[in-house]
Formats: C-alpha cells, structure tokens, sequence
C-alpha cells in the first residue's frame, strides 16, 4: 500500500510555483524539492522559466528583468496556487519598482521564503498585496522538514486561528518586559529592513511585534543596523522587539551585550528566542499575524 502522502498545505494549494527572486539556487537541491513536493507531498510544481539560469552578475539568478518575468510569469498562471521561492541571498529588492502589485492583489497568492525573500514580503505589506510567509524555502524544505516543530508551523502557518498565536520568548535583561504583549507580527531579516527604510516599499509598523533575524554579520554591523532602524523612527513604531537567530554572528558575548542595550536604549519590550532565521527549527509565520507574547523565564 502506497504511503499516505503528506499534508504540507491546505486543500485548496494543488501547484506550487518555485521562482528565484534572489540568487542562484543550487540545481540538485531545487530537484530534491520538487520529488519531495510531488512524490511525498502530492502536490505539482511549476518551475519558473528562469529559475536556475545564472545572469551575469554570479550573486544573482538570471538579471532583474528575467527574475521579475518569472515571478510575472507564476502569478499570470492559473494553475499557481503558491509561491514557494527557492532561496535568499541578494536581489529581490531589484523586482520592486516594477512587480505588478496588482496583479499579486488580485490573485492574493502566499509568498514564502525567508532572508533576503523579507524585502519582497515588506513590499507585500506595504502593498497590501498577497500574503507574504517566513517559511523554509525550497532549496532547503525537505531538511527542515525533518524537524517536527518546523514541520508543523509550515503544515499550519495559513490556518485561521481564533485567537493570536502564542509565543513564549525570553525577556532580554534589562528590558521592561513584563506583561503580555499582543500585536501584528512582522518579521525580517535585520539587513534587509535597513535597507527598505526611505523606500516606498517599507510598511508602517505602528502596534507590531517586529521579530529579527541575521547571518554572518559581526556585532558591529548589526549595531550600526539596530542603530539606523532607531534613528530612522521605525522602534519607535512597534510594541516589542523580538530576536531569532543570528547565525554564523558573533561573538555570542557581544550579541548579547548589544541586545542588553538595545533594550536599555529603546525602552522598548524586548525578547529573545523565536524559531526563525538560518538554523533549525525554522518554524513558520504568516506577517501580519496576530501574536501574544508570553514571557518566560528571564534570560
């Protein structure tokens, strides 16, 4: 008897699109997917034309022209009931000025991904177009989804909920975290959202619970970001801040130290200890989402 296959999405997702907004993902890693999406998962996949062509500048896939063509291209096609994107990296702010924002509100697709995938879901919200999802991408989903946690926030994260999502994080030291916090929850990675600021594309986020992520960037520079997004009004604007992980950045006793004042320089609640970022378990978000912050034992 043939195995059961596996609920990954809701019903109503038959075909996948895979596209490359970012850099080049790594062919056989983007085929593991597909036989894990197809053979496992049942559903069907489209690959975007230009989805695993390398363009002339070697940190991106194909050139801003052909990635936006085939993010155009899976949105035009009725068979797309979901954007899986296949990795991070650079370029998704490239597609910006031109994506057809109305076309993505019209089909109102989910856009998943992570990482660099943050400047094309900060767009989306401030759009108001489509629903942008922090998720695994393809060139890594079948390896996160060996992780149970990781593997049932993605079976879950379009799920309507009658309440907001839970979160148990751990308060920085010295942060004024005490009681629950509940607002819409934003995530991005840290880089990214620097960047978007001063850009039509970086969305109000008065009220949010705004959640953070890095890789392979020394403490000073993700002070010097933490430090613009101050300077910039966007703290300002959330009820909280929440950290994920920061990979491959260190040292570790300098991230925390910075975290500590962050806190102390904010004022602003701020947590630790959310599943999302470059290591594992990489849980699943819907941005937007309403969340409670639940804190738990003091860092």
């Amino acid at each position: 008897m043939p195995a059961k296959p596996e609920r990954l999405f809701p019903a109503s997702v038959r075909t996948v699109g895979l596209t490359s907004p970012a850099s080049l993902p790594d062919t056989a890693r983007i085929d593991e997917a597909r036989r894990y999406l197809e053979n496992v998962c049942s559903v069907k996949t489209v690959l975007a034309p230009g989805a695993l062509k390398r363009g002339p500048m070697k940190y991106c896939c194909g050139t801003p022209e052909s990635r936006l063509a085939d993010f155009h291209a899976l949105l035009n096609d009725p068979r797309v009931d979901l954007i899986l994107c296949t990795r991070g990296g650079f370029g998704s702010a490239h597609i910006l000025p031109e994506l057809d924002f109305d076309l993505l509100r019209k089909r109102n697709l989910p856009v998943y991904g992570y990482s660099d995938i943050s400047a094309l879901h900060l767009a989306m919200l401030a759009e108001h177009a489509g629903i942008p999802v922090c998720a695994p991408m393809a060139d890594g989903l079948p390896d996160a989804m060996k992780r149970p946690k990781a593997k049932e926030s993605f079976r879950t994260v379009l799920r309507k909920r009658t309440a907001p999502r839970k979160l148990r994080l751990v308060p920085v030291e010295g942060s004024p975290a005490g009681s629950a916090i509940t607002g819409p929850l934003v995530l991005s990675n840290l880089t990214v959202m620097t960047t978007l600021c001063g850009t039509p594309w970086m969305p109000p986020l008065n009220g949010a619970v705004l959640a953070l992520e890095d890789v392979h960037e020394e403490a000073r520079v993700l002070d010097r970001h933490l430090t613009h997004l101050v300077q910039a009004g966007i703290i300002a604007q959330v009820r909280a801040v929440v950290f994920g992980y920061f990979t491959k950045c260190g040292p570790k006793p300098q991230i925390r130290r910075l975290l500590r004042d962050f806190a102390a320089q904010t004022g602003k609640p701020v947590y630790t200890g959310v599943a999302f970022g470059h290591e594992h378990p990489k849980c699943s978000y819907r941005l937007g989402e309403p969340v409670e912050i639940i804190p738990a034992r003091q860092a």
